[in-house]
């Protein structure tokens, strides 16, 4: 499988060198500016272009030539004079992926019936240019050092600049592109990468099931194609006492603010807003990271997680701490983070089907209740007392084992009309009902 991953190298400036590349930057954005309204007045030509054709077309316009001495628009010679040619040519792609964006959502809002306010062609973007390596930038053998290509003094130069940072991944480096954010400068370094995922008869036979939890972030437990389970591991967020200050100051503002029968203002705690998300965001990469080193040392097959793409929980009563809890909660993120990280070790991301597998007993007993007292042990039919995500963590290994190391039955269960049913039994797939696929 091929992959694309990013490296990060941090661009050493002083001054001087953080006004060249800064006044460089501002010209490359003019100058997109200006080739999206050519290339938008003459979309009714441009919109059939495939590829690189663009280039050839917008530059016959613009860039005169020793064949060509007369353009149609000769302002983009005079305006910007001795503009890199491979520069230039990144300018106009990334101008034409602008408009062809614009015209793609404006035909959308057509074809609705043009509800809401139409999209608007926004020309003064926050871009950033990709320098070809040997023509924009030319980087040391060492690596720790480059040169650029950038505008000082009306003039085009190069300026050699000091590089720090490690580079994670190993492959194909590709056109780095040039990153401001928070006012550091840095490299950002495309990586193609060929990943070599498991062959069939490779299997160890071993799968990694994950349940994202709330009041546990998440469960896991490795188990076999024979419903063995080898492990089970309870990770937890390492920032809950932050994030329930954080969550506290948000509710107590909120009810000074709203006492009278005021409306909350807009960016109401946009900051304390915003540390959630950024905890959030740094939660879901380290919580990731275990999950995908214990699927790594437990030379698991695949990752199995719950198909929970677009579902919105209900959160429970208004101004509760579980609403709050529900309207944090990451799942999203996580399992995003899981797949990335998971396939740059070879290891699949399997989705299985959600509804059931906290409801229903890994043993086949029946439907379980959650305890009043403790939402996180359940109780099955039989009288046992369980833990309730990893009750569900076993299901969610069973129907993705069902999935991997049975296709064939769970293909005649899907002609069947009945997906997440055990075949035997007729009652939902659970991890029972590996055992008896196992042992028939």
């Amino acid at each position: 499988m091929k992959i694309v991953r990013s490296d990060r190298l941090n661009i050493n400036t002083n001054t001087a060198q953080s006004e060249a590349l800064a006044s460089t930057l501002e010209l490359y954005r003019r100058y997109v500016r200006d080739l999206m309204v050519l290339i938008n007045a003459r979309w009714r030509v441009f919109q059939y272009h495939q590829g690189n054709e663009i280039i050839k077309s917008v530059e016959g316009l613009i860039h005169p030539t020793s064949k060509r001495p007369e353009i149609r628009h000769n302002y983009f010679h005079h305006r910007y004079y001795k503009f890199p040619s491979y520069l230039r040519r990144v300018a106009i792609m990334d101008a034409t992926g602008q408009v062809r964006s614009f015209h793609t959502r404006f035909n959308e809002w057509l074809d609705s019936g043009m509800k809401g306010r139409p999209p608007k062609l926004t020309c003064a973007t926050a871009t950033y240019p990709s320098l070809y390596a040997g023509q924009c930038v030319k980087f040391s053998e060492c690596g720790t050092q480059a040169e650029i290509k950038v505008f000082k003094s009306n003039d085009w130069v190069w300026m050699e600049f000091k590089l720090s940072g490690k580079e994670r991944f190993s492959g194909k480096k590709m056109s780095p592109l040039l990153v401001r954010k928070n006012k550091k400068w840095s490299f950002s370094v495309p990586v193609k990468m060929d990943v070599a995922l498991k062959k069939k008869n490779e299997f160890s036979g071993k799968v990694l099931s994950v349940d994202v939890g709330i009041n546990t972030a998440a469960t896991c437990s490795v188990v076999d194609k024979s419903g063995t389970v080898h492990g089970r591991y309870f990770i937890n967020r390492s920032d809950k006492d932050r994030e329930y200050r954080l969550m506290n100051r948000i509710r107590t503002k909120a009810k000074k603010q709203t006492r009278h029968g005021n409306k909350l203002p807009f960016s109401f705690c946009k900051n304390d807003h915003r540390r959630l998300r950024q905890l959030a965001d740094n939660e879901a990469h380290q919580i990731s990271r275990q999950i995908v080193n214990l699927a790594r040392d437990n030379e698991c097959d695949a990752v199995v997680v719950e198909d929970l793409k677009g579902w919105r929980p209900s959160a429970g009563k208004k101004r509760s701490n579980m609403k709050a809890r529900f309207h944090r909660w990451f799942h999203r993120m996580l399992i995003d983070r899981v797949e990335s990280k998971a396939l740059e070790l070879g290891i699949r991301l399997v989705s299985v089907y959600a509804r059931g597998t906290s409801s229903n007993a890994y043993d086949g007993s029946g439907k379980v209740k959650r305890d009043k007292d403790n939402y996180a042990l359940c109780r099955f039919e039989s009288g046992k007392r369980y833990n309730a995500d990893l009750n569900a963590a076993y299901n969610i290994a069973a129907r993705g084992i069902l999935k991997i190391f049975y296709p064939k039955v769970r293909e005649n269960l899907w002609k069947s009309g009945k997906p997440n049913a055990c075949p035997l039994t007729g009652n939902p797939f659970v991890l029972s009902s590996v055992w008896l696929l196992s042992q028939s």
